[in-house]
């Protein structure tokens, strides 16, 4: 984590552990890099670590770094495709939904009523993927329309809509919302999508939140690739 963040912008703060300075090359290099881009870096005992971290097994490195907060750009020639969470509750399936996101080159949005995606619990699920996305946190749904770019369709996820997902085009540029984990879509989601899709289900009430993320990202990439339009940059498909 503390890698990817840097690979942003310069800590304005590192703190290591003896035996993770030693521990292999891969963190004594991190260490060289970072003193390299003018990080103050400073070697600390294992007490002091516990203090500063809330991990009961802590790594051994803890940065400060800015929180990026950008624009959500699209890249040139690809539709835009962004995940608005939508309530979503639980701090793991924010940073699994975070992680897919950065798979698929997708934007990502998260409702007043989502849990702080920059809490320690969310950072630690992502493993580093807000720092390789754009991410915007505690947005009102009047104003998520103007960052999204024109034309952009809203696809709700609902248990209960009449088509599937797969019957959706997400050729376009869409928003997908994935919703709460108990409750499903707040009114206000519901009020604001264009369209909703449903994930078929054999049994079961829902799926979790970050499974269900995954798959209508991964369908929207899937549709894409076999229309033959741009993916971003980097992005490894292997599929059609």
């Amino acid at each position: 984590m503390v890698e990817a963040a840097a690979a942003g912008a310069t800590p304005s703060a590192v703190l290591h552990t003896s035996a993770f300075g030693a521990s292999d090359a891969g963190s004594r290099a991190l260490l060289r890099r970072l003193r390299a881009a003018g990080a103050p870096v400073r070697e600390v005992t294992d007490e002091v670590m516990a203090v500063v971290c809330d991990t009961v097994h802590p790594q051994g490195i803890i940065a400060v770094v800015p929180v990026p907060e950008g624009a959500l750009a699209t890249p040139e020639g690809t539709a835009a495709l962004i995940l608005i969470l939508d309530a979503v509750a639980d701090p793991g399936n924010a940073g699994t939904l975070i992680r897919v996101a950065a798979s698929v080159g997708a934007s990502v949005i998260a409702t007043t009523a989502t849990t702080d995606l920059w809490a320690p619990k969310v950072l630690r699920a992502g493993a580093g993927a807000h720092f390789n996305v754009p991410v915007r946190s505690r947005v009102s749904w009047e104003a998520l329309p103007g960052l999204m770019p024109p034309a952009t369709r809203i696809i709700a996820t609902d248990s209960q809509a009449p088509v599937t997902f797969w019957d959706e085009d997400l050729t376009g540029p869409v928003a997908i919302v994935v919703s709460n984990e108990a409750h499903g879509a707040t009114e206000v989601a519901r009020r604001a999508a264009h369209r909703a899709v449903r994930i078929p289900q054999g049994g079961g009430d829902s799926l979790n939140a970050g499974v269900a993320g995954a798959i209508v990202l991964y369908e929207a990439i899937r549709q894409r690739v076999r229309a033959g339009h741009g993916l971003p940059a980097g992005l490894e498909v292997s599929w059609t």
